[in-house]
This record gives structure tokens, C-alpha cells and sequence, in this order.
């Protein structure tokens, strides 16, 4: 078993996470401007057949993460397909779609571990308890690895390219959040208004001070 594995009706039985849909997203966020380059190659992959998920990772996903650290340089770094090995005794091992750390230009997955975003080709609720795993994964991460990290939260998100669920976990509380976000090629916005503010709420939140 991995995280792939993991469904929301069982991860409160085998990681003790009780689950609710809450809405903590805020409603008024300033606008992300998009810059030239990223609405070009966005312009440019909607032209492409994007039916699978690897397609959906490749066009969409990935530009979009990449235009959030392009206008957030030295902030954080982000891994695509890493393995994290976290408990193999909860099972919450495997690989990740994208997971962002806070440590910027790192090679590797360092602690702490803010953020994950997890691909789907259709349903997006299938994805709750595999990204619900991989969160608490990473909240497991970063108490081994960082001093102070006492009730830090860690964001998730699933999405299928066009609609993003995004996630919370507080503790052993996971919230996820009932409005989803829409995504064209036209708007990208909405969704990169909201990771921003997620890296906004998040950073201060750690120190980058290691065991």
C-alpha cells in the first residue's frame, strides 16, 4: 500500500484524520497578474490534446507551479514525481505529483514541506486520501526535521488541469474546502491567486531553523 492507495473513508481509520468540508479559502484575494511567458506557453498548450493525466501534468499543472516561482524567486522549490518515503510503517510511502518545500534552489526534498498537488484525470474527489496521506506525510516530515513546528498547517491540492480542490491540515483535521477553483487558458488567475496566498500564509509560519 501507498498513498495512491489511501481513500477519504479510510484515512481516518489508519492515520486517526477526521475529515470535514469547510470553507477557509478566502473570498477576496488580490489579483495574480500573469506574466507574458507563462500566458504564451499557455496559449500555446491549448492548441495540444489534453485528455490524460500526464498531458494535464505537462500543460497545466506544471506551467502553472513554475509561474508561481517564477514570481516568487528564492521562496521555495518544488519536486515532480519525487518519491517520499516518510513511515513505511502508516504506509505513507510512494511518489508525489508535485510537492513544494520552503526551502528554495534545493536538490532535494527538505523540510519544511508546505504543499501538495496531486493530478487527476477525471473525478478529483478521488484523489482526497491519497493527497490527505501525502499531507500528513509531510507534516510527519517536518516535526523530524524542523524545530518549532507545533500546529503548522499544510496545504493540498487536486486537480484535474480545469478544477482545483484545495485542501487543509491542521493537526489531525482535514478540511477541504467546498468551493472549487476554475482554470482556463484564458483566467489562469483565480487558481495562482490562491497559491500565492497559500505560500503567503504558509512561509512565515516555519522557521528554517534544523534539528
Amino acid at each position: 500500500m501507498a498513498y495512491k492507495n489511501f481513500k477519504l473513508e479510510n484515512i481516518e481509520n489508519d492515520l486517526g484524520i477526521i475529515h470535514q468540508s469547510f470553507s477557509f479559502l478566502p473570498t477576496h484575494l488580490p489579483n495574480f497578474v500573469p506574466t507574458n511567458i507563462f500566458m504564451t506557453i499557455l496559449n500555446e498548450n491549448s492548441h495540444e490534446p489534453i485528455y490524460t493525466e500526464k498531458a494535464k501534468s505537462e500543460m497545466i499543472i506544471t506551467p502553472t507551479l513554475m509561474e508561481l516561482k517564477r514570481q516568487n524567486n528564492n521562496k521555495f522549490s518544488f519536486f515532480s514525481g519525487y518519491e517520499f518515503n516518510v513511515n513505511t510503517k502508516l504506509l505513507l510511502k510512494g511518489y508525489c505529483d508535485f510537492l513544494l518545500s520552503a526551502v528554495p534552489n534545493s536538490l532535494i526534498i527538505k523540510a519544511p514541506v508546505f504543499c501538495l498537488v496531486e493530478a487527476k484525470r477525471g473525478e478529483i474527489e478521488e484523489g482526497f486520501g491519497q493527497c490527505a496521506a501525502e499531507m500528513y506525510a509531510a507534516q510527519i516530515f517536518n516535526e523530524k526535521n524542523i524545530n518549532n513546528n507545533l500546529h503548522k498547517i499544510i496545504y493540498g491540492c487536486v486537480t484535474n488541469g480545469f478544477t482545483w480542490a484545495f485542501l487543509k491540515l491542521e493537526n489531525k483535521n482535514l478540511f477541504i474546502d467546498t468551493n472549487y477553483v476554475p482554470f482556463t487558458f484564458s483566467e489562469p488567475n483565480k487558481v495562482l491567486s490562491i497559491l500565492q496566498w497559500i505560500l503567503d500564509e504558509t512561509l512565515p509560519m516555519y522557521t528554517l531553523e534544523p534539528k
